[in-house]
């Protein structure tokens, strides 16, 4: 099972070499690749061998989809985005082992999936380079906090002041700076990104996010809870995401998109200027997540759902994979211990 996760992963990873350029397009790389990756996992557990993986992939292609217009301006379709993927590509599989076949070249032909996405800006060097020897996978970021991503370095950056001893209530204005790709997502328009009227809407805001960080939030710096709809209508964070602004940066342009890179400059009342850079986004290859750091993440998520019992139960059992007899057993352990920690919450 595991093997099979990370059968899936590797080519969710490897179609999207190039996730900036589904971004530049409006389309969600996350949902499109994932149920490439979904389907070729699906198929290995079906036992459908080289032939019928290589045909889930390819009827996964015509499932693939997913836009990101709901990161500007509003909607929370988004969160179905990597379940649909899931469920692409099982379904997918599912279908070949019942017959159906998919075009041999319906990843890289010329009405496949990579020439109808990306046109002329799609590049077959780039996917089967190194194929086999290097995996795009180990270079896969673990998002320390439910925001979007472009979101993160600022919020470090805001945490960074928060600890040198700036406060919410002294600061006359403050400058994220950002690569200019990103500002559409999380600082335009900026009227709008200033006042979320959700949580939802939060999780897309740069201002958003510096102010919450600036107050200081749950988990590893800020938590689901910290995107509340209450919190996004506070009083006392809609004044200070008021004179937050987000604007572009050459430097942070000649990092992106390896990096989603922030810079804050924050002035306050008494006309000091306070200056925060995160060229490294933290849960990246350059600056990962701690054991236990993933641990607190998951648990933090989890609770909420099956419990603090039943989150330490799963967090045991993964804890325990190397040792379990067989992973199959393990994954339906964990699914038990989720389900009885639900059913006992709801009973």
């Amino acid at each position: 099972t595991v093997r099979l996760g990370m059968a899936g992963y590797a080519v969710a990873t490897e179609t999207a070499p190039g996730q900036s350029i589904y971004f530049e397009h409006g389309q969600h790389a996350t949902s499109i690749c994932g149920a490439i990756g979904s389907a070729a996992a699906s198929a290995r557990l079906l036992g459908l061998g080289a032939e019928g993986c290589a045909h889930a992939m390819a009827v996964s292609a015509s499932m693939a989809s997913g836009i990101i217009e709901a990161n500007r301006t509003g909607g929370t379709v988004k969160r179905l985005h990597c379940g649909w993927a899931a469920q692409a590509g099982v379904t997918a599989a599912m279908l070949v082992r019942e017959g159906i076949t998919g075009a041999p070249t319906a990843l890289e032909g010329r009405f496949g999936l990579f020439q109808a996405l990306l046109r002329d800006e799609w590049r077959r060097e780039p996917v089967v380079a190194d194929l086999g020897k290097r995996w795009e996978m180990e270079d896969v970021f673990v998002k320390p906090y439910p925001a979007n991503h472009f979101t993160h370095a600022g919020i470090d950056a805001a945490l960074e002041l928060r600890s040198r001893g700036v406060k919410p209530e002294e600061i006359n204005s403050a400058r994220l700076l950002v690569a200019t790709a990103t500002v559409r997502t999380i600082g335009e328009p900026l009227a709008v990104k200033q006042s979320p009227e959700t949580g939802y809407q939060a999780q897309f805001s740069g201002p958003f996010a510096v102010a919450a960080a600036l107050h200081g939030g749950g988990g590893l710096g800020l938590a689901l809870e910290d995107f509340s709809d209450e919190r996004a209508n506070d009083p006392q964070m809609r004044s200070l995401m008021s004179r937050i602004t987000v604007e572009g940066s050459p430097l942070c342009d000649s990092i992106y998109p390896h990096q989603f890179p922030a810079i804050l400059e924050v002035t306050t009342a008494d006309g000091t200027t306070h200056r925060s850079e995160v060229l490294a986004n933290r849960g990246g290859p350059k600056n990962p997540l701690s054991a236990t750091e993933m641990r607190a993440k998951f648990q933090t998520n989890a609770v909420g759902l099956v419990g603090e019992e039943g989150a330490q139960r799963v967090v045991d059992l993964v804890e325990d994979l190397a040792q379990a007899p067989s992973d199959s057993g393990a994954v339906a352990a964990m699914f038990a211990a989720c389900t009885a920690a639900v059913l006992g919450q709801t009973s």
